[in-house]
C-alpha cells in the first residue's frame, strides 16, 4: 500500500483483532497478547473483575461517579503498547470494557425495577417489526475546536475553573466530579503512554508527540491527529460512546497542516501521516464505518476545501480503504474540480462518500432556531445526519410505515400476528372511498407515533443514569455553564428524531390500492386483502402486474410522489416541536433514515399492495423500492426533491444507482456532477451513489474469490459486496436490473 510500509501494513491491520477473521458483529476487539507485555497492566479478565470490585467501594455514590472511577481505573490498569511499526499507541482490553459490569447492569436495573412495563411493550413492538428502539448512546461528537484549543489538560483545568465559588445541587457537584476523576484518569493514562514510547526505540516521535499533548494542546499536524485518534479510543472503546464524526477535517487540520509545511516538514511526510491514521479506523472495521467530512463554507462565504481536501482525497484513493467514510459538505462555493474528483472516485469503485447539501442543512437548523453561524459550522454526523456543535441529538427508534397500513386493512389487527396492535377500525368492506381509507391510514399512523413519543419519553430521561457522559460533557461549554451532562439536558440542542422508515413502499402500495380497486374496480378492497394475506398464493400473474407497473415513487410520477409528499408533511405536521422527555428539554422531529430495519422489519412484515412479498426486504431512505426506479437517475432525483428535506429534523438521503455505461469519460463524469448539482439545488439532503450493473454483480455473486475489492453502498455506509448475504445482494441485483 502507497505511504506504508508492507510490515507495517502487517502490523497495524492486526493490531486491533485478527483482520483474517470477519467483523463479529459485536464490536469486540479480539486479543492479541503477544503484541502487550504483562508488566504493562491488568490481564482484560483481571481488568473486567476488578472493575466489579473496586465499584462495588462506591455504591454510595452517583452513577456519574462511579462510572468516572470506573473509566479512571481502566485508564490507569489497562495493558498498552507502542511499537515502531506505527505511529499511534495500541491499547489491550475487552472492547468497551464497562459496558457489562456497569452500564448493562443499570440499563437492567431501570427498566426491570423503574419502569418495567416500558421495557416489556419495547420489546413487544420490536418482536413484531413494528418499532424498533434502543438506546442512543451511538452519535456523539465533541467540540473538536475545544480539544484543539485546551487539550486535555486545558479541558480539566476549565471545568474546575468553572466549578470553583458556585453554589451547586449534589447532582451538579457530581456532574464536575465526575470530568475531574476521568481527565485526571486521562492525564495518567498520557502519561503510561509516554512512558511506554519513551522506552521504546523507533518511537521517539510518537513519545515527544505524547508528552507534548499531555500538557499543551496540539501544535503539528501529527499531534492534532493523535489528539483526535486518542479521545476516539478513549470514548468509543473505554468510555462506551461511540464518536460519529473524526472533525470537519479539511477546517480544523489545515493550520496544523500549513504550519508544519512552513516550518520544513515535507508534503510526502504529511501525507504518510494522515495514511497512518486513516489506516486505524480501517483496521478497527467499524460496520456502520467511522464517519469524517470535508468542505463547507467559511464565515465570508469562500470555501473551506483548500489543498489539504485534495490531499486527503488522494490519499484516500490511494489507499484503496472504505472506512472511514467520507462526507462532503456541497456549498454555493464548493470547487468544481474538487467534487469531480470526488465523483471520480465513486464511478471508479471507491464510494464509500456521501454528498450533504449545505444550503439545505442550513435552511432546516435555522428554522429551528439555530443561529446563521451555528447552522454553517454544523456538524455531520453519523451517516449523514448533521446538528449545531455541542448537541446531543438521539434517534431512538424506527417506525415501520407499513404497519399502520396493515391495522386499517384488518380491524386494527397486525397483518402477520393478528394481534389488535392499532386502533379498532371497520372492516375494508365498510370503506366508501379510498379517501375514507387514506384518513383511517393517517389515524393509525398517528397513534402509532403517540405510542412511540410516549415510550420513548417515558425512559430518555434514564440515559444519563445508564451512562454518564463525562468525557464528552467536559468539550461542551453549554455543559459546564449548566453543569449538566450533554445527554441530560446540558447540550446546546437536546433533541430527538422519530426514523420513519419505507416511504417508497408506502407510496407505491396506496397507489396500486387507488388505481386497481377504487378507480379501475378491477377487484374489490376485500379481495386485494385476501391477496394480500396470502401472500399472493393462487395470484402470481396480478402481483406480477403489480411489480411491473410503472407508476413507482422515484420515477417522477405524479401520484405515487404525491403520497411519499403528502405522507412526509403529515409526519412532520404531528411530530416536529413535540417536546421530548422534560430533563432533556428538547423537542421531537421526523427523520428517514432506515439502517438495517429495510430486512429486519421487512422479515416481520406483511405482504404490501405494491406487490412486495411477505418477509422480503423494505426500501431504504427517500430511495425507490428495489428494482423500481425505471426511468433513471434524473426521475430518482425529481421525486426526492419534491419532498421539504428542511422539514426534517436531521437526515432524508436518496440512495442512487448508476450504470457504468453512463459515467464513462468526460461526458460521464459531467453527467454525475450535473445530477449532485440538480440534487442539491432542488433542495435535497443527502445523495450517495452505487455505480453498477447487474452482470458484474450476478458475476460477483457467481465468483466471489474475483470481487474481493467490490465496495457496495447499503444505507449510510460502506461493506465488501462479498461480506453481504445473499439476500441484500439480490436486492441490489434487482436494483442494477431496473437501471436505463
Amino acid at each position: 500500500m502507497e505511504y506504508i510500509k508492507s510490515q507495517d501494513y502487517e502490523y497495524i491491520t492486526n493490531k486491533y483483532h485478527d483482520a483474517s477473521k470477519p467483523w463479529d458483529g459485536n464490536h469486540r476487539f479480539i486479543r492479541r497478547d503477544e503484541l502487550f507485555s504483562a508488566e504493562t497492566g491488568m490481564d482484560p479478565e483481571e481488568l473486567l473483575a476488578q472493575i466489579t470490585l473496586k465499584d462495588s467501594e462506591h455504591t454510595h455514590e452517583s452513577h456519574t461517579v462511579r462510572k468516572a472511577y470506573a473509566l479512571s481505573f481502566v485508564l490507569k490498569n489497562t495493558r498498552i503498547s507502542c511499537d515502531p511499526r506505527d505511529i499511534f499507541p495500541a491499547i489491550n482490553m475487552v472492547d468497551r470494557p464497562l459496558n457489562k459490569p456497569l452500564i448493562e447492569k443499570w440499563q437492567k436495573e431501570i427498566f426491570t425495577d423503574l419502569i418495567p412495563e416500558v421495557g416489556k411493550k419495547r420489546s413487544q413492538l420490536e418482536k413484531d417489526g413494528i418499532v424498533t428502539m434502543w438506546l442512543d448512546f451511538a452519535h456523539s461528537v465533541p467540540i473538536w475546536e475545544n480539544v484543539f484549543s485546551l487539550g486535555f489538560e486545558g479541558i480539566l483545568r476549565e471545568s474546575e475553573f468553572a466549578r470553583m465559588g458556585r453554589e451547586l445541587t449534589r447532582e451538579q457537584e457530581d456532574f464536575f466530579e465526575g470530568i475531574r476523576i476521568t481527565y485526571e484518569g486521562v492525564l495518567v493514562f498520557l502519561d503510561r503512554l509516554y512512558e511506554m514510547a519513551s522506552q521504546t526505540p523507533g518511537s521517539e516521535k510518537m513519545a515527544a508527540a505524547l508528552k507534548n499533548i499531555r500538557h499543551r494542546p496540539p501544535s503539528t499536524f501529527y499531534e492534532a491527529l493523535l489528539t483526535v485518534y486518542l479521545y476516539f479510543m478513549i470514548s468509543e472503546h473505554v468510555d462506551c460512546l461511540q464518536v460519529r464524526s473524526l472533525s470537519n477535517f479539511d477546517r480544523l487540520f489545515f493550520p496544523f497542516y500549513q504550519n508544519d509545511l512552513q516550518k520544513g516538514a515535507s508534503e510526502q511526510q504529511l501525507r504518510t501521516e494522515l495514511a497512518y491514521f486513516l489506516l486505524q479506523f480501517s483496521a478497527i472495521g467499524n460496520y456502520w464505518n467511522q464517519p469524517i467530512f470535508l468542505g463547507g463554507e467559511n464565515a465570508d462565504g469562500t470555501t473551506v476545501i483548500n489543498e489539504l481536501s485534495y490531499l486527503f482525497l488522494d490519499v484516500y484513493d490511494k489507499m484503496g480503504i472504505y472506512n472511514p467514510k467520507v462526507q462532503i459538505k456541497v456549498s454555493d462555493s464548493t470547487p468544481k474540480p474538487f467534487l469531480l474528483r470526488a465523483l471520480d472516485m465513486i464511478r471508479h469503485g471507491h464510494n464509500s462518500i456521501v454528498f450533504v447539501c449545505d444550503n439545505t442543512m442550513r435552511k432546516e437548523l435555522m428554522l429551528a432556531g439555530a443561529t446563521e453561524e451555528e447552522a454553517r459550522l454544523c456538524n455531520v454526523t453519523g451517516c449523514y445526519e448533521y446538528s449545531v456543535q455541542g448537541s446531543y441529538g438521539t434517534g431512538m427508534n424506527y417506525s415501520n410505515l407499513l404497519k399502520p397500513l396493515e391495522y386499517t386493512l384488518h380491524e386494527g389487527r397486525d397483518g402477520v400476528t393478528g394481534v389488535m396492535a392499532g386502533l379498532p377500525c371497520p372492516p375494508v368492506a365498510e370503506y366508501e372511498s379510498f379517501d375514507e381509507l387514506y384518513a383511517e391510514y393517517k389515524r393509525q399512523l398517528k397513534h402509532l407515533i403517540d405510542i412511540t413519543t410516549a415510550l420513548n419519553n417515558a425512559y430518555e430521561g434514564y440515559l444519563c443514569e445508564i451512562n454518564p457522559l463525562s468525557f464528552l460533557s467536559a468539550t461542551f461549554p453549554s455543559c459546564i455553564e449548566r453543569a449538566r451532562d450533554a445527554i441530560g439536558g446540558g447540550a446546546v440542542l437536546n433533541n430527538t428524531s422519530m426514523e420513519f422508515g419505507f416511504i417508497a413502499d408506502l407510496a407505491d402500495s396506496f397507489t396500486m390500492l387507488q388505481k386497481y380497486v377504487f378507480d379501475r374496480k378491477e377487484l374489490t378492497l376485500s379481495e386485494f386483502v385476501d391477496m394480500l394475506d396470502r401472500n399472493f398464493e393462487g395470484n402470481e400473474n396480478f402481483r406480477a402486474k403489480l411489480r411491473a407497473d410503472r407508476e413507482k415513487y422515484g420515477n417522477n410520477k405524479q401520484r405515487p410522489d404525491a403520497f411519499a409528499t403528502d405522507i412526509v408533511n403529515f409526519i412532520t405536521e404531528t411530530i416536529n416541536g413535540r417536546p421530548n422527555n422534560e430533563k432533556r428539554g428538547g423537542i421531537w422531529g421526523a427523520s428517514f433514515h432506515v439502517a438495517r430495519m429495510s430486512y429486519t422489519q421487512g422479515g416481520k412484515t406483511a405482504a404490501s399492495p405494491n406487490g412486495r412479498s411477505f418477509g422480503e426486504e423494505l426500501s431504504k431512505n427517500l430511495s425507490a423500492s428495489m428494482g423500481q426506479n425505471r426511468e433513471g437517475a434524473t426521475a430518482a432525483i425529481l421525486s426526492a426533491t419534491k419532498i421539504d428535506a428542511t422539514k426534517i429534523l436531521c437526515d432524508a438521503a436518496l440512495d442512487l444507482g448508476l450504470l457504468p455505461s453512463t459515467v464513462g469519460g468526460e461526458d460521464g463524469l459531467e453527467a454525475m456532477y450535473g445530477l449532485l448539482m440538480t440534487f442539491c439545488k432542488r433542495g435535497g439532503h443527502a445523495l450517495h451513489i452505487n455505480v453498477f450493473d447487474a452482470d458484474t454483480l450476478r458475476d460477483a455473486q457467481a465468483h466471489p474469490e474475483k470481487y474481493q475489492d467490490l465496495q457496495i453502498r447499503v444505507c449510510g455506509w460502506n461493506v465488501l459486496w462479498n461480506n453481504i448475504n445473499k439476500e441484500e445482494q439480490d436486492g441490489f441485483i434487482r436494483q442494477a436490473e431496473a437501471l436505463i
